[in-house]
């Protein structure tokens, strides 16, 4: 595993499986993914010591298929709640448990503090109280099906769908129309400034800021109304296809939308800078959560919670159709430093909807595929961060799916960034990194 490990000193982790007695590694390193497969049967040298960012991925290994990762640093169950779960214990902390039921309509997880008065010195996450068998309900289903489950694996539909789509696409010699394509990348960033914004106002929200929070919600709520004029959901689902999308806009509605769209920009660029600047937002948000950017590589952190710890990269760069493409990073790691890479991307997303409606090529919005068969993976860059889908096609359907959603990436970020912070901090902390629960617990 020599070549795996010098691919991780200088690389992260994109994905990890196991299928008939082979493990397989994809890493990404210099802008490029390389594969690895060794075999293994009953286990293998857990390579967690020396890499974290592996430390969750070979304990789903060890959940799904048995394989025991000798010498893992915290061998415990991901999201299987029938096994034994035994909690980390720190002498002298006292412990306070948190869920998986919680005040309000929000997703089920489970947070065990250990706290010295209000001071947390270190938090455990436990998952899985929305596990689904996911991947398993992927197996025999034709294309069609298949894209419907995926659009409900979290709670982004369009890039979900994207993800597998390209995926599927590549496995079966499938091409896309040029305006199915513009199209979808209208969508994906319409739902990403959709997102986007909900968590900005949840943070203005969560430190009592209702005029921000008030403010942004309108222009949320307005955005919303304008993905389902385009794409007959609000939401989005239902949009893509292999090929294409399932929609078209035509010219007139489109440059209609596209003057909607620049007037909402235009409004928000007036009033994100002064919202995070103001003395409320800097005193609650300013050096709070902090993660490094040394920490966020080493976790293999991804999506906007990395880059406001620095690390600059982004898989839209790397596509010809997003050429220049304006990157955003911001250095602070803190949660004011994720808050600004969520208006600033929410922003810069806006702008591309604009360009790409104004320039829609003629055309079909979707094309049929060849027909052949066979397994790919694609990576699309999510609203959190690098999305994953791995597929495998037999007689016309799904033989095997692999999905890994980046708040599998990112969880551990969260119980790094409040070491050190107290327990009110917890809710704003845990906002600002916008994890996604049933993404993980598939």
């Amino acid at each position: 595993m020599e070549a795996l490990r010098e691919a991780l000193r200088e690389g992260r982790p994109v994905a990890v499986w196991y299928e008939e007695g082979t493990l397989h590694f994809l890493v990404e390193r210099g802008g490029r993914v390389e594969a690895f497969a060794y075999p293994a049967q009953g286990g293998f040298p857990s390579l967690s010591p020396e890499f974290p960012a592996l430390e969750w991925f070979e304990r789903d290994l060890w959940e799904r298929h048995g394989l025991v990762p000798e010498g893992h640093p915290a061998l415990k169950p991901l999201r299987d709640h029938r096994r034994p779960y035994p909690f980390d214990e720190v002498e002298g902390l006292h412990q306070v448990p948190v869920g998986p039921v919680h005040a309000g309509i929000i997703e089920p997880g489970h947070f065990r503090f250990h706290v010295l008065g209000e001071r947390i010195f270190h938090l455990e996450i436990r998952l899985g109280y929305q596990h689904r068998g996911v991947l398993a309900l992927f197996e025999g289903r034709r294309w069609d099906q298949a894209l419907l489950l995926a659009e409900r694996v979290g709670s982004e539909p369009v890039v979900h769908a994207l993800a597998f789509a390209q995926a599927a696409e590549a496995a079966l010699g499938w091409g896309v129309a040029p305006r199915g394509q513009a199209l979808r990348i209208v969508y994906l960033e319409l739902e990403r400034a959709f997102q986007h914004l909900g968590h900005l106002a949840g943070l203005f929200t969560d430190i009592g800021y209702t005029y921000a929070a008030t403010q942004v919600g309108r222009v949320r709520a307005l955005l919303q109304g304008e993905v389902e004029r385009l794409t007959g959901h609000r939401y989005g689902r239902g949009v893509v296809r292999l090929g294409g999308v399932w929609r078209d806009v035509p010219q007139g509605e489109a440059e209609a939308s596209q003057r909607r769209i620049a007037g909402w920009r235009r409004e928000l660029q007036g009033l994100l800078p002064g919202f995070l600047k103001d003395p409320m937002v800097l005193d609650r948000m300013r050096y709070v959560g902090v993660v490094t950017q040394a920490q966020a590589l080493l976790l293999g952190m991804v999506g906007p919670a990395a880059r406001a710890s620095g690390v600059p990269r982004d898989l839209r760069q790397d596509e010809p159709a997003y050429a220049p493409f304006p990157l955003v990073v911001e250095e602070g790691g803190d949660v004011l430093a994720r808050a600004r890479v969520y208006a600033r991307e929410a922003l810069a997303s806006l702008e591309l909807v604009e360009k790409q409606l104004l320039r829609l090529p003629p055309g079909p919005v979707w094309t049929e595929g060849e027909g052949r068969e066979g397994e790919a993976w694609a990576r699309v860059e999510a609203p959190r961060g690098e999305l994953f889908y791995w597929v495998r096609f037999r007689n016309g359907r799904v033989a095997r799916a692999e999905v890994v959603d980046p708040s599998f990436k990112n969880w551990r970020g969260l119980a790094l960034a409040v070491r050190g912070m107290g327990l009110p901090d917890f809710p704003l902390c845990n906002k600002s990194f916008d994890l996604s629960y049933a993404g993980c617990d598939l």
